[in-house]
C-alpha cells in the first residue's frame, strides 16, 4: 500500500479536494488502460486499485489526511482459447507455470511455450519451464507426436519424459507482478506448493482475464469524470481570478 502524504484537505479546500479527485482518477485510468493493452497478453491478470483514507498522525506528528492507494489483483481463470499448438498448454484450475529466469523461478499462467535449439521447453522470453525441480528436455529422435498427459507428464515415443511443475499458493492475490504475466513468491502469498491434482489440456492456451467490453466502458467514464475534474479546477482557478481582480480591487 503507498500512502500519499502530500494529498490532505488545505485552506483551499474546494481546489484541493478537486486536484485530489484528478489524481486518484489518473491513477485509476492508469490501472485501466494497462489491462486493455495486455487484453490480448496470454495469462494476464487484471488489476484494480481502490482509495482509503488515512490519519498521519503517526506519519508525521500531525492530524492531517491522506489518501493510501491499494492495487488488487483479480486472480481469477481467464478463458481458454484452442490452438491446436501442440506447444500450448492450458492449466485448468488451481495452479501456475514455473519458469526460471536470470532473477529466480517466477511463476505464470502463460503457457504459449517452444522449444529450443537444446530440445528444452521455454518461454517466449527464452526462459526455461520447470518440471521436477529443472528445465525440460524434450529430445524426440523419431519425429513423433510429443503429448502431454492431463496430471501434466511428457510422453516421448511412449516413454515418461517428466512431469511440469504446477505450483499453488495459499494467497495467490499476494504474489508480486514481475512484468506483464509473470508473478513472483512473497512471504504473504505463502510458500510454493505442488498442486495435488493437476489438469492440464495440451493444445489450448488461456488467454487473460480482462473483460475488453467491461474495461473499455470504465474506461469511457473515467475519462468523463477526469474531465470533469479538470473543468472543477478551472472554475476555481476563475473564482480566484475574479476576487483578485475584481472583489479585492480599491474603489
Amino acid at each position: 500500500m503507498n500512502i500519499n502524504t502530500g494529498m490532505h484537505p488545505y485552506t483551499r479546500l474546494g481546489h484541493m479536494e478537486a486536484l485530489e479527485g484528478a489524481i486518484m482518477t489518473e491513477r485509476r485510468l492508469d490501472i485501466a488502460s494497462n489491462n486493455l493493452a495486455n487484453a490480448d497478453t496470454p495469462g494476464f491478470r487484471k488489476q484494480g486499485i481502490t482509495f482509503e483514507e488515512y490519519m498521519l498522525k503517526q506519519q508525521d506528528g500531525t492530524s492531517r489526511t491522506a489518501k493510501g492507494e491499494v492495487i488488487w489483483q483479480n486472480m481469477s481463470m481467464g478463458s481458454v482459447q484452442f490452438t491446436e499448438n501442440q506447444w500450448d498448454f492450458a492449466i485448468n484450475g488451481k495452479g501456475y507455470f514455473a519458469v526460471q529466469t536470470p532473477a529466480g523461478v517466477r511463476y505464470t499462467r502463460a503457457g504459449n511455450f517452444m522449444l529450443d535449439g537444446q530440445s528444452q521447453l521455454i518461454t517466449q522470453e527464452g526462459y526455461p519451464v520447470l518440471g521436477d525441480g529443472a528445465p525440460i528436455v524434450l529430445e524426440d529422435t523419431t519425429g513423433k507426436y510429443i503429448t502431454l498427459s492431463p496430471d501434466g507428464h511428457f510422453f516421448v515415443d511412449e516413454t515418461d519424459a517428466g512431469k511440469l511443475d504446477i505450483m499453488m499458493f495459499d494467497a495467490p492475490e499476494n504474489l508480486e507482478r514481475m512484468g506483464r504475466n509473470y508473478f513472483k513468491a512473497t512471504p504473504d502469498a505463502g510458500p510454493a506448493q505442488p498442486v495435488e491434482t493437476v489438469n492440464i489440456a495440451q493444445g489450448y492456451l488461456e488467454l487473460s482475464n480482462v473483460n475488453t467490453l467491461e474495461d473499455m466502458i470504465n474506461l469511457i467514464d473515467l475519462h468523463r469524470a477526469y474531465e470533469l475534474q479538470q473543468k472543477t479546477l478551472q472554475s476555481v482557478d476563475q473564482m480566484d481570478d475574479k476576487a483578485v481582480n475584481s472583489v479585492g480591487r480599491l474603489t
